[in-house]
């Protein structure tokens, strides 16, 4: 029932938000109170809220961006740019991000910067209508914010990985953040300036402190309680979010209570391959999945997968992206995330002027429609790891490295002089296809180095630069007289 609410629920979010802007016409005022003056309708619109973070997460650009631009990931042939037979060229929806040159005017991100800002304005309706929900009792109207306060941080979080320089770009965070919306937003009327980054990471950690002190013990809509935000995995993301931040205590502190208080536990190895091949069904491991979301009549939306991004079916059925000769270089032969977690399909390629069989490999993770793992406890555990070797508890840091390394089959690391660049090797193999790669190399101020597999006119791109982060859409910029656009843009 919940799944295919989700679906009507996006013709609802289409009248409160339009795509340039944070609309909310005057014109649709009655059908909104009507629509959340009930418990019924603001269970209805809480679906739709997490369809559309389903639906954001699962498009293409933000699936594939971090790995795609850090170099996790590389092309299988297509005929898009040769007619004379199939060749490994850049697929055309990141062709702009991908050579580090997104255009502001037409970005290939500009309908994820509005769907971000829908779900925001969503969650701001229902924080601000519930309490007048007279058939609701004070506990539903309390998770109900909770779960809105959680997601409003998350997808502020993820406004500030794309629009904004990382943390440390300057020494008190004081450059340019995102407009970070704490009420529905009027076109014509609220024109909000960006914050800084260190005001927009206290008020993502504000939002999900108050998240944590509303939460019950009862979720609002039905469903498996890592497919819905609960304080378990808002205490994840949160503990993502202040290491953004470079705030270690907390997000040691975070991530340590995930791993003593959660009850979810690591895969075994002797599973990992297995559950990930297993269609439909989430790893055991996941503390927050994003569902594939259905159509009309009830049935999965196979184009909202991101098996749509990276499944293998035959020689003649195959989708866009495959691992970098870059990533599979990183697996030892006794890794259990290196050849057995990927499909190895030798396809026709134009070399030249002749055809050859080349190896491509398909990642085994998101095959057979598959939900969108948002973070697992595997991140969890190089989140404390990382974070007790930046407070220089080295032992710690090892102990927890050693898990991921030791459950993967791969060599464990023992020393602990250069810590942290083995954190962040384990990140990339253990985290790969996930988007994380490029915002990790933005943390930890390394360069983009892209060799085995890129196709880009730009392969290398030195830390810092203007391109590490994306343009604001001009088409906001216009709509709003106090949205600066980023540097290079």
């Amino acid at each position: 029932m919940r799944k295919k609410l989700a679906y009507s629920l996006l013709i609802l979010f289409i009248v409160w938000s339009c795509d340039e802007f944070l609309e909310q016409e005057p014109g649709t005022q009655i059908s909104i109170s009507e629509q959340l003056g009930s418990y019924k309708g603001i269970r209805e619109a809480m679906s739709g809220n997490y369809t559309m973070l389903s639906q954001h997460m699962m498009n293409e650009v933000d699936a594939v961006y971090a790995d795609a631009c850090g170099g996790n990931i590389s092309f299988s042939p297509n005929l898009s740019n040769n007619s004379k037979g199939l060749v490994t060229s850049i697929y055309k929806r990141i062709e702009n991000s991908y050579n580090f040159s997104d255009d502001k005017d037409e970005s290939e991100f500009k309908s994820s910067y509005a769907d971000c800002y829908k779900i925001i304005n969503g969650c701001n309706l229902l924080i601000e209508n519930v309490d007048a929900v007279e058939d609701a009792s004070d506990g539903q109207k309390q998770q109900i914010k909770a779960e809105c306060y959680s997601m409003r941080a998350f997808s502020h979080f993820l406004l500030l990985r794309n629009y904004a320089q990382n943390y440390t770009s300057t020494a008190d965070a004081s450059h340019k953040g995102i407009v970070y919306n704490t009420k529905t937003q009027k076109i014509g009327v609220d024109f909000p300036a960006r914050e800084s980054v260190k005001r927009c990471y206290e008020l993502v950690m504000q939002d999900f402190e108050t998240a944590l002190q509303l939460f019950t013990e009862t979720n609002t809509l039905d469903g498996t309680n890592y497919s819905l935000l609960t304080a378990t995995s808002t205490k994840a993301l949160m503990a993502r979010a202040v290491l953004y931040a470079n705030n270690w205590q907390r997000a040691y502190d975070l991530a340590n209570d995930v791993i003593a208080e959660s009850g979810i536990d690591l895969m075994p190895q002797g599973d990992y391959v297995d559950q990930w091949k297993e269609p439909n069904v989430a790893v055991s491991e996941i503390v927050f999945e994003l569902s594939i979301h259905y159509d009309r009549d009830g049935e999965l939306s196979t184009t909202s997968s991101v098996s749509g991004d990276f499944g293998y079916r035959s020689a003649m059925d195959y989708e866009s992206y495959v691992a970098s000769g870059d990533l599979l270089n990183l697996f030892e032969p006794s890794d259990v995330r290196g050849k057995n977690m990927f499909i190895e399909a030798p396809l026709e390629t134009l070399v030249g002027e002749d055809k050859e069989e080349l190896p491509y490999y398909f990642t085994r993770k998101f095959q057979d429609n598959p939900g969108y793992p948002v973070i697992r406890m595997s991140e969890i555990y190089l989140i404390r790891a990382e974070a007790a070797a930046r407070l220089n508890q080295s032992e710690q840091a090892l102990n927890d490295l050693n898990v991921i390394q030791e459950r993967a089959n791969a060599t464990l690391t023992l020393e602990t002089d250069d810590l942290l660049e083995a954190i962040f090797i384990e990140r990339r193999k253990e985290l790969c296809f996930e988007g994380h790669l490029l915002y990790d190399i933005a943390r930890f101020n390394k360069n983009v180095e892209r060799n085995e597999g890129c196709v880009s006119t730009v392969c290398n791109l030195s830390y810092p630069s203007n391109f590490f982060v994306l343009p604001i859409p001009e088409r906001n910029i216009k709509l709003n007289s106090n949205l600066e656009q980023n540097e290079g843009y």
